[in-house]
């Protein structure tokens, strides 16, 4: 059974790791322990490099990407997320301390999918074997990570006082990762909607899920709206990318605890 499997295990080392980078930030933060937070980096990316062979070994084994069920969706969800984390702390080892962020939320979204999913693995129904099932879900994750990433640096602005060039940096990447994820959540739609339409005959339903994800995109454009023509800066930024996550969380999550009109995939 799954349950006993040993790639189970490697599940398990890889939320361990990821706690343990979250303790290790805390420590950095709260004790100004500087080491602390270069080991908590290395933690993350540990548990990324675990996670990311727990998923190779359940995508062969299966016969398909983890995209089947609340589990699955919740493993690779986090797999981008921390993907476009690494890439920004690569680029700019200033900004690893957002990592303080990126881990709990990690656990959390592993959590809610060991919660709600079934861990068991499963074969791919016939109506998702197409190549559309790789642009939408790849972008929808794409959209996903780049908002919880936004998010993520907003709370990190938050959290410094005064004005400084580090939040006038931190402010830059927060629009641009809402960009990102604006951009890719518009090729997520449209790719559905051509998906739907060979699944359904029709490109658009307004199935719950299919309603707040175009409500969704609509917010994060409202955002930039807000800050390429009226010049919105700074904190309301800032919270603004903060809930705007929280929204797409409870909306997206919650919808797939109660419905199961949209595909199955959530």
């Amino acid at each position: 059974p799954e349950m006993s499997s040993p790639g189970l295990l490697l599940f398990w080392l890889a939320v361990s790791v990821y706690a343990l980078s979250f303790i290790f930030y805390l420590v950095s933060l709260v004790f100004k322990k500087e080491r602390a937070g270069v080991f908590a980096f290395y933690l993350i990316g540990s548990a990324f490099v675990i996670q990311t062979i727990y998923i190779a070994q359940r995508w062969i084994v299966s016969g398909h990407p983890p995209v089947v069920g609340r589990f699955e969706n919740s493993l690779w969800g986090t797999w981008f997320v921390v993907l476009i984390a690494l890439i920004l702390f690569f680029r700019r080892k200033g900004l690893r301390s957002i990592g303080a962020v990126i881990s709990p939320f990690v656990l959390l979204m592993l959590g809610n999918g060991l919660v709600g999913g079934d861990l068991a693995i499963e074969p791919l129904s016939p109506p998702f074997k197409s190549g559309w099932l790789w642009v939408h879900v790849i972008f929808a994750w794409l959209a996903y990570g780049s908002y919880t990433v936004s998010a993520g640096l907003a709370a990190v602005y938050l959290f410094k006082r005064g004005e400084s060039t580090a939040k006038i940096v931190l402010e830059d990447l927060i629009v641009k990762f809402i960009a990102l994820g604006f951009i890719s959540h518009i090729v997520m739609v449209g790719s559905g909607a051509v998906w739907a339409y060979g699944l359904w005959g029709r490109y658009w339903g307004w199935d719950p899920l299919e309603t707040w994800s175009l409500i969704s995109w609509l917010i994060y454009g409202l955002i930039l709206h807000l800050r390429l023509t009226i010049g919105w800066k700074g904190k309301r930024i800032a919270w603004l990318a903060i809930l705007s996550l929280v929204g797409i969380i409870i909306l997206f999550w919650g919808i797939g605890f109660v419905s199961k009109l949209h595909t199955g995939l959530l």
